[in-house]
This record gives C-alpha cells, sequence and structure tokens, in this order.
C-alpha cells in the first residue's frame, strides 16, 4: 500500500485530514506535520508516495517545499490545500510539479476522486520508470560496443514508446534523467571519462530535447571510437572464441559467456541472435552434435562416453538431444554409418 504525508501548521486540520484518508482505507501509513521543514527531512530520508500540504505556513510555506521536492526528482506526488482561491498560487504549483491544487475546507467527495487519480498516475510511474531503467541499461551496453544499428533502434523504441506524448517539461526532466543516468553507467566501467556538453555556456542554453539527447549520443560513440583508435569491440569473434574453448564443459552457459564479456545476457542473447541468426542455444547444440557425429563415427568410441565428452552429463539428455538434432538416436545414427 501507498504512504502520505500531510503539512499543515493547524493541527486540527491534520489531524482532520489524516482522520478522512484514514476512512479512504488505501494508505498504509498516514502521517502529519505541523511545518514544512520536519515534513522535507522526512521526504527526503524515506520519500512518501503523496504529500498534502497547505501554502501559508511559517518557516516555510508550501511553495517552497514544492519547489525542494521537484528539485530531489522525486516519484512523490503533490497536491497543494488552500483557503486561498487564487490563480496566481495555483498556477505558481503547476510550475512545480503539483498535480492537484484543491481548496479548503475538503469533503471525500473532492479528495477521494483525487488520491483515486494520484495512485493510478503513481502505479504507472512505476511500470513506466521500470522500463525506462531497462531501457537505458541496453542503450548503454550498445553505446559501450559502439553498435550503431542497436542504438539506433533503441533510440527509436525510446522516442515512440517512453517520450511521445510527454509534456516540454516531463521530456526535459526524462531527457535529463536518461543523459544522468546513462554518464553514470558509462563512466562505472572506469576504462574512459565521457563528459555530457554543458548545458549552460557562455550566452548561451542548451534547450534539452529527445533530438538533442540523440545528437549528444552521437558525440558520445564519437568519442568512445577515438578512444579506441576506431576500433569496435568484436563481442561476436570473442564469444565464439570462448564458446568454442569451453564448448564441452556442462556448465557452459549464456550467461557464463555474457559474463566472460562484460555484458549483459539480455544484450549479449540479442546480439548473438543477430549477428550468426541462431540463438547461444542452437549454436552450442550444433557445435556439440557435430562433434558428437564424429566421435560416433570412430568404431572404438563408446556411445555412453560420448554425450560426457561432448558437455552432456546424462546420457539419455544426449541422447534426446542428438535425436532432436539428427531424427535419429545414437546408436541408429552409428548403424547408419554401417558401425555395428
Amino acid at each position: 500500500m501507498a504512504r502520505i504525508f500531510i503539512v499543515d501548521d493547524e493541527p486540527i486540520i491534520g489531524v482532520g485530514l489524516k482522520t478522512l484518508i484514514g476512512e479512504y482505507k488505501r494508505f498504509s501509513e498516514i502521517e502529519t506535520f505541523t511545518n514544512s521543514v520536519s515534513a522535507l527531512s522526512s521526504i527526503r530520508a524515506n520519500p512518501p508516495d503523496v504529500v498534502m500540504t497547505d501554502i501559508r505556513m511559517p518557516r516555510m510555506d508550501g511553495l517552497e517545499l514544492c519547489r525542494n521536492i521537484q528539485q530531489l526528482k522525486l516519484l512523490t506526488k503533490v497536491v497543494v490545500l488552500s483557503g486561498y482561491g487564487d490563480f496566481v498560487y495555483a498556477q505558481k504549483c503547476m510550475s512545480y510539479g503539483v498535480q492537484e491544487y484543491l481548496l479548503k475546507p475538503i469533503t471525500e467527495i473532492e479528495l477521494y476522486p483525487v488520491l483515486d487519480k494520484l495512485l493510478a498516475t503513481r502505479d504507472a510511474a512505476l511500470v513506466s520508470f521500470s522500463l525506462f531503467e531497462q531501457w537505458v541499461d541496453q542503450l548503454e551496453e550498445a553505446v559501450w560496443m559502439l553498435d550503431k544499428i542497436r542504438v539506433s533502434e533503441l533510440l527509436e523504441e525510446g522516442k515512440r514508446e517512453l517520450f511521445a506524448g510527454e509534456s516540454d517539461v516531463q521530456q526535459y526532466q526524462r531527457v535529463y534523467d536518461a543523459v544522468s543516468l546513462l554518464l553514470k553507467k558509462l563512466n562505472a566501467r572506469g576504462t574512459y571519462r565521457i563528459e555530457a556538453k554543458p548545458l549552460f555556456e557562455e550566452n548561451t542554453v542548451i534547450t534539452i530535447t529527445y533530438e538533442w539527447f540523440q545528437a549528444e549520443i552521437g558525440i558520445w560513440m564519437q568519442r568512445l571510437s577515438e578512444y579506441r583508435k576506431y576500433e569496435r569491440i568484436n563481442v561476436l569473434e570473442a564469444a565464439i572464441q570462448y564458446i568454442d574453448e569451453h564448448l564441452f564443459e556442462e556448465e557452459l552457459s549464456l550467461d557464463r559467456v555474457a559474463g566472460k564479456l562484460g555484458i549483459t545476457p539480455t544484450y549479449f542473447s540479442h546480439y548473438f541472435k543477430k549477428n550468426t541468426n541462431e540463438t547461444f542455444v542452437q549454436y552450442r547444440m550444433r557445435k556439440r552434435i557435430d562433434k558428437a557425429k564424429q566421435l560416433l563415427a570412430v568404431p572404438h568410441y563408446r556411445i555412453t562416453d560420448i554425450g560426457a565428452e561432448v558437455g552432456y552429463e546424462s546420457y539419455p539428455h544426449f541422447s534426446r538431444v542428438f535425436k532432436k538434432a539428427t531424427g535419429y538416436s545414437p546408436t541408429e545414427y552409428r548403424a547408419l554409418l554401417g558401425i555395428k
């Protein structure tokens, strides 16, 4: 369940809202604060899903609290409650990323639909952010490998599925997050240092758009290419060499090969299939079966020993795989060769 913070310098209002939201029964934690300073401290320490705050408060008013929450770049949704029906306040709130502006006094008739909307948006945002992180991970690997085709595919996918339909403010934030996360991941490899173009230069302010982001990716790849003296990492060549050297080991797996190459299994799987027209498992099985055929053609090799020789610990498993690949059991295949 979700968590909500209520910030109002009038304790009686905080208590009333806590009771009202408690009856809504969709928040596991409802915490009240009588000042924005202590509320902000708790928000930083453990961000809630929703913050409801008054506007007029001493020390730090609600607008300043909203500004601070926005700067923290949290998934927290913010609702402003105010006794002032002033459009200027509402306009200022929205510029700080506030989702809703409600006038006091408020009842469940006005409040519950707003909470329904916020929680639905929150759930969608969590899914969206998870997909966003997966996309950034794949993009970072493709950039690191200087895989221009894959980078282009991922950038088109991001434009279509993650950035489409967003407002200018939302796109600015999402692109900013993507740049920050990508740079962090690339530089964490500790080999080369990549820097983004400064967002603020003398007499110039960079407009952060998805198109700017795409161009920046191109610059990073050019720098990586220069660092490596224009030599692209040949993942396929390195992968096949490693697979062939360890082909007959039972524990040879996609995860093991990807780990040896320093890339994720997901990227390696995609890359291998794209460049060989067969999956890692299909390639491994084909090479093992080819070797098994060679050994079956040698009369003095026992059939029961051949499975272990080519990487299958269990003979029944080897026999099933061999028949699936050739249409014959190992015994039938040897008989076709005229060997008894």
